[in-house]
C-alpha cells in the first residue's frame, strides 16, 4: 500500500490561490473529491499563497477541505502556527505534518505538534548546514533525525523520511544518491516511510510528465512507500499501480485489477 499525499491544493500555484482568495469553495470541494477518486490516501493542504494571509487560508481551506472528505489531511507549512491552526480543526488518524527538518528551529518549534496532536510527520533531510550533496549526508541527517523522534516518544512508522528530489536538469547524479539513500534507509530503519515530492525532479525540462513517471517507477523499485504526487496526471497513478504490480508489491496483481476494474487507471 502506497501513501498517496495528494498534492493539488497548494497556494503557491497561481490558479489555486486566486480560487482560495475569492473564497470559491465549489472550486475547492471539486480539487477535494476528483483527487479522492483518482485514489488519494491523503490531501495536502497549502495555504502559503503570502505570508500575511496563510494563517487565514489555513484555516478557510482546513473547514472546507475537511467538511468534503473523510481522508486524513497533511499540512503543509514551514510555520507551527499555520500547522497548528489546521491541526486544531481536524486531526484525524493517520494525519501528516508536512514537515520539519533537522534545523534546530524547525525541530524546537514544530516537533511538539507532532507529540501534542500525535501525527505522522515528513522529515527532510536537510539541517543548519543546508541540503545535502551526497548520500552519506543525506543518511547522517536521517539517522539524526531517527534518533530526535525516538528520544521524543515518537515512533518510527509514524516518520516519513524525503531524502530530497532535486532537478534532473541541473545535476543528473543527485537522482541517483536519492535512489541509493532511500535504498539505505528503508535498510536500516524498516519501520520509517520514505517519501518524496517527485514533481521536483522535472523542473526545468519539457513534458515534465514523462520524467515525472519514470522517476516514480525508479522510486518505487528503490523502496519508496509515499508520494506526493498530482493523482490527476496523466498516467500517473496507472504508473504506481502497474510498478507495484511488476516488482512483486502487489500480490497476484489485486490492486492493480481493482484499479482498473473502478476505472481509476
Amino acid at each position: 500500500m502506497i501513501t498517496v499525499i495528494a498534492e493539488r491544493i497548494n497556494m503557491t500555484r497561481k490558479s489555486i490561490r486566486e480560487k482560495v482568495w475569492a473564497r470559491d469553495e465549489q472550486f475547492v470541494i471539486n480539487e477535494v473529491k476528483t483527487q479522492e477518486a483518482a485514489g488519494a490516501t491523503h490531501i495536502d493542504v497549502n495555504a502559503g499563497g503570502a505570508p500575511d494571509k496563510e494563517l487565514d487560508d489555513m484555516i478557510w481551506l482546513t473547514n472546507v477541505v475537511s467538511r468534503n472528505t473523510g481522508l486524513p489531511l497533511s499540512f503543509d507549512s514551514a510555520h507551527a502556527a499555520v500547522l497548528e491552526a489546521g491541526l486544531s480543526i481536524c486531526n484525524r488518524p493517520g494525519t501528516i505534518i508536512n514537515s520539519i527538518t533537522a534545523e534546530k528551529a524547525r525541530i524546537d518549534t514544530t516537533l511538539p505538534l507532532v507529540t501534542k496532536f500525535n501525527t505522522g510527520v515528513i522529515a527532510l533531510t536537510m539541517d543548519d548546514a543546508g541540503m545535502p550533496e551526497d548520500v552519506d549526508r543525506r543518511i547522517a541527517i536521517a539517522d539524526g533525525l531517527a534518533a530526535v523522534m525516538k528520544k521524543n516518544g515518537i515512533a518510527l512508522d509514524r516518520v516519513y523520511i524525503d531524502t530530497l528530489v532535486r532537478p534532473v536538469s541541473t545535476n543528473q547524479e543527485q537522482v541517483l544518491f536519492m535512489l541509493d539513500a532511500i535504498r539505505r534507509v528503508k535498510a536500516k530503519y524498516p519501520d520509517i516511510h520514505c517519501v518524496a515530492g517527485l514533481s521536483n525532479v522535472s523542473f526545468g525540462v519539457p513534458k515534465r510528465i514523462h520524467v515525472n513517471r519514470a522517476f516514480f517507477t525508479l522510486l518505487l523499485e528503490a523502496g519508496l512507500d509515499a508520494a506526493i504526487i498530482d493523482p490527476l496526471a496523466d498516467g500517473m497513478m496507472g504508473t504506481m499501480h502497474a510498478t507495484l504490480a511488476l516488482i512483486g508489491r502487489d500480490e497476484m496483481c489485486l490492486e492493480y485489477i481493482q484499479a482498473a476494474r473502478a476505472e481509476k487507471i
